[in-house]
């Protein structure tokens, strides 16, 4: 390849240099017959213009000639030019104007085209050429023989010898089988056989160490055959135990079986209990809040049946005055009154009471304004709302809300949800703010539960809804509650429940059902869900 590159350059550079000389033959030329053939196209003499052109086509180099007049008309064209060469690019050319000089003026009487063609500098160069290719030829050859021969002598020939040594090694007599190739000691051969003679010399001490590994294993393997006949008696006495141990086993399943089906039936049992004890608690805090209207109305017709019986006797023994009898009628106003006002707000708790627990037993599909059943539920919830700081603000796109879905259900998720946070979220007697937001999109129900208490861990995020997890299970704390949440809006709303939360920065709970629950339970009827 170097050899080639090189030769390419040199006939480069032997065409660029013909090339040069060309346009010196045409500089030259032009200079000699410039004025002598502007002196014959002046005296329009056509015939010495011929003569002439045809002398400077004999002139090395000149191929063809044009000669034109200044109205760029031909009068002279010999040899190979432009005008009948197919090939424009296969040749060289150089014009120049012809010109007279009268009383200081030039005037340019016309102009002479000298051409060379491309040929000739190629065949001026061929000679060149196939010498340059000769000698890298020879020098080519002379080289690979010399390498050849210094490879030969240095490398091939003592490799072959190194390599006959190696493969007469006797394995069994490998201290008398060293190779001894190299005189040169420090040169790349003498290396290699220092190295192949360094592996001989550890490989035969390896032997050696195998054979006496080899004499130690035989022992081993005699000891360790009377021991693994010792284990195999072992093993056949435990894989008797075993197979005892597998049938005792097999009861055990048996009964492991019998204890998860209670198992799951107590978990039912506690769930139902759960829901039974948010029902009680309503209960507790109506008959709490009832007490008080209840009571009122007790005192309010006690202090009216002695009103009735003072001035019934007043009648009766002929004493009644005209401001006695006025007396009582404004005092029996009054109380009819206060015993009216206390019976209907009495009567408004148990009908809130009663709307909110006939749903959570009956557990029926309804149509209902869920924010008019939340005020209900949290009517019922009264007695303990009371007794904290924390705001509840309901907030609504729009009043009424009507969904079609299990209000019971909702009582559950709305009271269970209350008292966590109230248990949880805050300390006793703290400020905060909850916010209930209702929202739809598209055929959905969107519930938020958002309080600013104090947060849960990442763990407490995580297992929040499995059952029986409680953080607060020192306080009689169940682990039921949002488990029961999680359920009734999973598998009896077909919705989702997710839960956000950091230390010191609040929780928000999102509920996702149906806004008309009768469609999913349709679809999953016909088998589209």
């Amino acid at each position: 390849m170097l050899t080639l590159i090189v030769t390419a350059i040199h006939i480069y550079v032997e065409y660029r240099h013909a090339h040069e000389e060309v346009y010196t033959v045409f500089e030259a030329s032009e200079n000699t017959f410039k004025h002598i053939l502007a002196s014959d196209l002046l005296n329009l003499d056509y015939e010495q213009l011929s003569t002439k052109a045809k002398s400077i086509i004999g002139l090395p180099h000149i191929t063809g000639i044009i000669i034109n007049t200044d109205q760029n008309e031909s009068i002279v064209n010999i040899g190979i030019t432009s005008n009948n060469k197919s090939q424009d690019n296969a040749l060289i050319s150089h014009a120049f104007p012809l010109t007279i000089s009268v009383k200081d003026t030039i005037t340019e009487i016309g102009k002479v085209t000298f051409y060379s063609d491309t040929d000739f500098i190629f065949n001026s160069i061929r000679q060149s050429i196939v010498l340059l290719a000769v000698n890298a030829a020879i020098k080519t050859a002379a080289v690979f023989l010399l390498i050849s021969v210094a490879f030969k002598m240095l490398l091939t020939t003592p490799l072959g010898q190194l390599a006959k040594q190696a493969s007469e090694i006797n394995p069994n007599n490998l201290d008398n089988s060293m190779i001894s190739v190299a005189k040169n000691h420090e040169d790349e051969l003498g290396t290699l056989q220092f190295a192949l003679n360094s592996m001989i010399k550890k490989t035969s001490e390896a032997f050696a160490s195998l054979d006496a590994l080899n004499k130690d294993l035989e022992r081993i393997v005699e000891k360790r055959t009377q021991e693994l006949q010792e284990s195999i008696t072992q093993l056949n006495e435990q894989h008797a135990q075993l197979e005892n141990e597998i049938e005792v086993r097999h009861e055990s399943e048996l009964a492991l079986a019998k204890s998860l089906t209670e198992l799951k039936n107590a978990q039912s049992q506690l769930i139902e209990s759960e829901k039974m004890a948010a029902l009680g608690g309503l209960v507790a805090g109506v008959a709490h809040e009832i007490n008080t209207p209840i009571g009122l109305s007790l005192t309010g017709i006690s202090h009216f049946q002695i009103t009735v019986k003072e001035v019934a006797k007043l009648f009766d023994e002929g004493e009644l005055e005209e401001d006695d009898f006025t007396r009582f009628i404004n005092e029996s106003q009054e109380l009819s009154s206060t015993i009216q006002n206390s019976l209907q707000r009495a009567a408004d708790l148990i009908r809130s009471f009663k709307l909110v627990a006939v749903d959570q037993s009956a557990e029926e599909i309804r149509q209902f304004d869920i924010i008019q059943y939340l005020n209900e539920t949290m009517v019922s919830l009264k007695n303990k709302l009371k007794q904290t700081k924390v705001v509840f603000e309901v907030n609504a796109e729009s009043a009424p809300l009507i969904i079609n879905n299990y209000p019971g259900s909702w009582a559950q998720i709305f009271t269970n949800l209350i008292q966590n946070t109230l248990i949880h979220a805050y300390a006793p007697q703290s400020e905060g703010k909850v916010e209930l937001n209702f929202y739809t999109k598209e055929e959905s129900l969107i519930f938020e539960f958002i309080d600013d208490g104090k947060g849960m861990t990442q763990e407490t995020v995580n297992k929040i809804f499995e059952p029986f997890y409680t953080t607060n299970r020192a306080n009689g704390g169940s682990g039921l509650g949002m488990n029961v949440v999680f359920n009734i809006v999973r598998q009896k709303m077909h919705g989702t429940i997710s839960v956000k939360s950091d230390l010191d920065k609040g929780t928000k709970f999102i509920i996702n059902v149906p806004i008309d629950i009768k469609i999913n339970s349709e679809g999953e009827e016909n088998g589209l869900i």
